[in-house]
């Protein structure tokens, strides 16, 4: 029996398992809340209710130069989604996490947007979704490194049951919680055009559907998935493979929705991951359409969990260029995708183009400059948040061994085979 077959009957099995609902069979092997890292507490220098200050529940957290800077610049608004969860979403703000730049820091070409150019002085506001194994307090860090490194304000979005926010975690959800932010920012005066959504992981999922239905200045796509059920897939390209066989429970079809994309779109993707495949990234960058098809960031040695860490300077520089164009576009310029693509061959060293290499020592530059200006000596210290599952529960699933959360919190193991199709047979199933 080939993988994909043993893939495809064993969530067949989970199918039958789960009351034969598609929704519950989703939710099992893709959202894994961890115990929250945080609390909202009221704001006591702020009356309204819907405001609150962030409170680490976790001591290394609470512990951290990095994280406590980041609590201290950032506000937290409790927002009602279309779904009636009520979610938090930390906003960390530019004038409390860096004073506002002179106006001729911005460079010749800010001052030739002309009479746009007041809409190019205000920051971009990534509004950020993370991944399925961590929450917006474990995010505080990465959040202020972006937020600092970078110049740009950072709204963290909490999904329906993680953190402190109540309701159950699942697909629908996410795109309701990620709506709401996105709608309080508009209310806030923030301009569609300096919105950037960026999705890392599973957060690529309510990424790409936001941005299928509302205007933003662009889209950052981080370690993101081809699909919710192509993730388990063992061999994409042959037949009777979990995403065709069961394509009813596919959720987050972000290879459908690239297709459709009108904004700019950067995507990274570890060479290294084996949590949701390179090949993912690499196919979602080719799909996107040409006029929206920034140069993707492909780094050879990283992983999942560690993109950032892998490089820290390449990271920020490739997102800073990015960022460049989207705020000229949103300043009024015309701005084309750069000519410059990936050679074929991703596995090459991207140092093999002379091209890649001026450009890259020019960003470094740029992003050193940076961080020396505002003198991050913390910058880097604190690990990178582990945003998915590290487990082996998604190779597992292209294994066609299921682990089966339980409401307890524990987990169950089903190691399912041809024999066991339409029966699954005492001691199949155990506790881990």
């Amino acid at each position: 029996m080939g993988s994909n077959c043993v893939a495809s009957t064993s969530i067949g099995c989970l199918f039958c398992i789960k009351g034969c609902n598609a929704e519950k069979v989703r939710n099992a092997f893709t959202f894994i809340p961890p115990q929250p890292s945080y609390r909202v507490d009221p704001d006591p220098n702020c009356e309204d209710k819907k405001r609150g200050k962030m409170a680490y529940l976790m001591e290394g957290l609470g512990g951290s130069e990095l994280y406590r800077k980041a609590a201290e610049a950032s506000e937290v608004r409790w927002l009602t989604t279309k779904n009636n969860s009520q979610i938090p979403m930390v906003w960390l703000r530019r004038e409390k996490v860096s004073p506002p730049r002179e106006p001729n820091e911005t460079g010749a070409e800010g001052a030739q947007a002309g009479a746009s150019s007041r809409e190019s002085q205000q920051p971009l506001v990534l509004l950020h979704g993370h991944g399925n194994a961590t929450d917006i307090g474990m995010m505080m860090g990465p959040y202020f490194e972006l937020a600092k490194v970078l110049g740009v304000e950072v709204a963290g979005v909490e999904y329906s049951g993680y953190g402190a926010a109540n309701g159950k975690p699942s697909s629908g959800n996410t795109y309701a919680d990620l709506e709401a932010a996105y709608d309080f920012l508009i209310a806030q005066g923030v301009s569609p055009k300096r919105i950037v959504a960026y999705g890392q992981s599973v957060g690529s999922g309510p990424v790409s559907s936001l941005a299928s239905k509302k205007q933003l200045g662009g889209i950052v796509l981080h370690s993101p998935l081809l699909s919710g059920i192509k993730v388990v897939d063992p061999r994409p390209d042959d037949c009777c493979r979990p995403s065709c066989v069961w394509s009813c429970f596919d959720f987050y079809p972000n290879d459908r929705r690239m297709k459709t994309l009108s904004c700019p779109v950067f995507i990274m993707h570890g060479q290294r991951d084996d949590i949701i495949p390179f090949y993912h990234g690499y196919r979602l960058h080719k799909a996107c359409p040409k006029q929206s098809r920034w140069p993707a960031y492909f780094p050879a040695r990283a992983g999942h969990n560690d993109l950032v860490e892998t490089d820290m300077r390449a990271y920020f520089g490739e997102i800073s260029s990015f960022l460049h164009d989207v705020k000229k576009i949103a300043g009024g310029q015309k701005v084309d995708p750069p000519s410059f693509e990936k050679p074929q061959q991703v596995q090459m060293a991207l140092k093999s183009q002379p091209q890649a290499e001026s450009k890259q020592s020019r960003l470094d530059l740029e992003v050193d400059e940076a961080m020396n200006a505002a003198g991050l000596d913390f910058i880097g210290s604190a690990p990178e948040p582990k945003v998915g599952p590290e487990d082996g529960r998604y190779e597992q699933l292209r294994q066609g061994q299921l682990r089966v959360p339980e409401l307890s919190g524990g987990s169950q193991s089903v190691a399912a085979s041809e024999s066991k199709a339409r029966e699954i047979k005492a001691g199949s199933v155990t506790n881990q």
